[in-house]
């Protein structure tokens, strides 16, 4: 009989870094206080970019905390361009490596509404958020067609190589690659903002190679992969949004 399948261990909870000094603070206008616990050495987050990142949420008033990725043990991938306003205006500048206190007002959080029955109502929230990686994009040639937009049919070109080098898929403009929706995490954030006729090379982390099941495709996963893409055409089914 074959051998039972072994069930991988769990991740394990991580300390969170909490009681490091402060190296570096600001106090934006609008109530957003920025601490930098220890600076990073590695790629700058920019503004509306995609990491890798280990957070730690607690409400200001009592410190009650109501998630954490260090609890979990595993960091959390995501867009800057899906999280609360706080965080897209505490995190870039921030480099890999790096570790930051955010304390978020409440209108920069989850405002009058709350969120669920972990944060009532008008919560200043506290965050310990520690880079892990972050996506890298590096805009070869910026296009002047249509932007690509939060859900978008892409045509395009590509060559992805994985870490050694090596060349694991390409497509070509006479027979172009249409990636959907969902498909694979780290193309979809790689390519949101593209315009068509740009050309961009992408650093995928290995946290946000992740394929979608049943999408075409045999890559390696759990790698990082670094892919030139240029943007043929898009079909927005959701049209993009202003820019703030």
């Amino acid at each position: 009989t074959p051998p039972a399948a072994v069930e991988p261990a769990a991740p394990k909870a991580i300390p969170v870094p909490s009681d490091l000094p402060v190296v570096n603070k600001t106090e934006r206008e609008d109530g957003l206080i920025i601490e930098d616990l220890k600076i990073g050495e590695g790629y700058e987050i920019q503004p509306g970019g995609a990491v890798v990142a280990h957070y730690h949420g607690m409400l200001k008033a009592d410190g009650k905390v109501f998630d954490s990725s260090y609890e979990r043990g595993e960091p959390a991938s995501f867009p800057l361009s899906g999280v609360i306003q706080g965080w897209q205006e505490g995190v870039p500048g921030m480099k890999i490596g790096g570790i930051r206190r955010l304390t978020i007002p409440a209108k920069l959080g989850y405002g009058e509404r709350g969120a669920g029955a972990d944060i009532p109502p008008n919560s200043d929230l506290v965050f310990i958020i520690q880079i892990v990686d972050a996506l890298q994009v590096v805009d070869e040639k910026v296009g002047e067609g249509e932007e690509v937009g939060p859900r978008p049919v892409c045509v395009t070109a590509y060559t992805m190589t994985g870490p050694d080098g090596k060349e694991i898929e390409s497509a070509t403009k006479d027979h172009p690659f249409i990636w959907v929706p969902g498909e694979h995490m780290g193309m979809s954030m790689g390519l949101e903002g593209m315009k068509v006729g740009g050309k961009r090379k992408l650093m995928i982390p290995k946290e946000m190679n992740q394929t979608a099941p049943g999408a075409p495709g045999t890559r390696p996963a759990n790698v990082p992969l670094t892919v030139e893409v240029e943007l043929l055409a898009v079909k927005n089914l959701v049209p993009p949004q202003p820019k703030h």
